[in-house]
């Protein structure tokens, strides 16, 4: 199983996570198609027999395998959508995914900038909180003035020099 989501005309496959997405929507698919959909995707451009399939997917049972995989080529077909045609039967040897397909570049969330703003946004919370409650003392007051009048705080001036010149 590849580490790496693949991407190839409008979807990506990601067997890790198991999603397949098109156009960026998610497409749901049950699993024997989409193990097989991985399955010709891995090997693209190259011809999967049938018995490979039942390998793959049904290793340790025995069932009629030839209606289900029939069955999961018309699943990944309507998946698919614009690309169906990618997969291409073969007559009496299988199935092939057609077409180029490569490494799909899934955009990153950067963790550790959403966990500084949102550390930030809890300790400026928890200061403009403890300002309004204890208001009528003298650090509560300071606290208050320096969270409701950032303008008129050094510290606040120092962080956001914007404010310098106000």
């Amino acid at each position: 199983m590849r580490e790496r989501p693949i991407a190839f005309g409008h979807c990506i496959l990601d067997a890790r996570r198991r999603t397949l997405t098109r156009d960026g929507a998610r497409v749901d698919l049950q699993q024997q198609p989409f193990e097989m959909l991985t399955l010709l995707v891995e090997n693209a451009d190259a011809i999967v027999t049938r018995d490979a399939i039942r390998a793959r997917i049904w290793p340790d049972t025995v069932v009629d395998y030839d209606q289900s995989i029939n069955y999961a080529v018309r699943h990944i077909r309507l998946a698919l959508g614009p690309d169906a045609d990618r997969l291409q039967t073969v007559p009496r040897r299988g199935y092939r995914f057609a077409g180029p397909v490569r490494d799909a570049v899934l955009p990153r969330r950067p963790r550790r900038a959403v966990a500084a703003v949102a550390a930030l946004a809890a300790a400026f919370a928890v200061a403009f909180g403890a300002g309004v409650v204890t208001a009528h003392t003298p650090t509560g007051a300071f606290i208050y003035q320096h969270i409701v009048h950032p303008d008129r705080c050094p510290y606040v001036r120092m962080l956001i020099p914007r404010l310098g010149n106000s």
